[in-house]
């Protein structure tokens, strides 16, 4: 099982090289990371965006890609579909958000006859390599669904788990994360829980365990469950955490980035190709992670 993102590297290199889209991605970290895994044989670019801008930031980077892989444009909403257009010739197999507003680059993966849909809901999904903790932690949704109800968060937990099994979870222990380990009419989020127990227990997510309403401390501990007498099978060996909205998702990731000093990638899953949506500020080291998760999704 993968337990690192040194591990997760050496996963990405054994999967070929792949071409990544990049919508406007006139910025100096961006191209760093693509320079770094560039070197290394995982991936080439497709560029989209203000032609002279890439090609100098190009040059200031030392980074050698094929002029014609430059594709210019300065529209944000036509960078938008040329990117997308690159993943439907075939060529590129992975889709990244540069600098164009995430609007902007949505509309073109979402429309219905020139885009990137497949049926299934989109969703973003984390991983995080944090200090004492002795496995990956996945996250989902931080980054796209606001408030999704129960039949969305069936298709966040399958998109979570086809990530877990890209990395080599067989049997992925998912929490859906709750202040309190009772259902509460008061607090839907448990409500939500109860019925997606239910759910497991008819087959709808395959070979897992789930486990829910469940608070973080017994998500992260089995000595906090034991203290509260509660009977866990994924107590401090949760692989995937479902949280009830974005606002909790991307505070729990914020916090274990800031203050924990975590590693953290994500990539959006349930279109036809694995799409990297950045933060705008994301560091060179949390681009190319992103970059890592979804070549091992391809």
């Amino acid at each position: 099982m993968v337990k690192t993102f040194d591990d997760i590297r050496k996963l990405a290199k054994k999967r070929g090289k792949k071409v990544i889209s990049i919508a406007m991605p006139e910025s100096l970290s961006i191209l760093e990371a693509v320079k770094e895994l560039k070197e290394e044989g995982m991936i080439d670019a497709v560029l989209v965006g203000d032609s002279e801008n890439i090609k100098k930031l190009l040059d200031d980077v030392r980074l050698d890609i094929d002029r014609k892989n430059i594709i210019h444009a300065t529209d944000p909403v036509e960078a938008g579909y040329l990117s997308v257009q690159a993943i439907k010739d075939g060529a590129a197999d992975i889709l990244m958000k540069g600098r164009i507003p995430t609007p902007d680059l949505m509309k073109a993966v979402l429309d219905k006859e020139k885009g990137l849909r497949k049926g299934n809901l989109l969703s973003h999904v984390a991983v995080a390599e944090a200090p004492n903790y002795d496995r990956l932690l996945i996250v989902s949704d931080g980054g796209i669904n606001i408030r999704p109800d129960v039949e969305k968060k069936i298709q966040i937990i399958k998109n979570a788990i086809v990530l877990a099994k890209s990395l080599g979870i067989a049997h992925p222990k998912i929490g859906i994360l709750c202040p309190i380990e009772r259902v509460n009419p008061k607090i839907p989020e448990t409500v939500d829980a109860a019925e997606l127990v239910k759910l497991t227990e008819k087959g709808e997510f395959g070979d897992v365990s789930l486990e829910g309403p469940i608070a973080m401390d017994v998500i992260l501990s089995e000595e906090a469950a034991a203290k509260k007498g509660i009977e866990s099978k994924i107590a401090g060996k949760t692989d995937i955490i479902i949280v009830h909205d974005v606002t909790t998702g991307n505070a729990i990731l914020k916090t274990l980035i800031w203050l924990v000093g975590a590693k953290v990638g994500g990539v959006v899953l349930g279109a036809k190709v694995p799409i990297v949506l950045l933060s705008r500020s994301d560091t060179k080291k949390e681009k190319m992670l992103s970059m890592l998760l979804s070549i091992v999704c391809c």
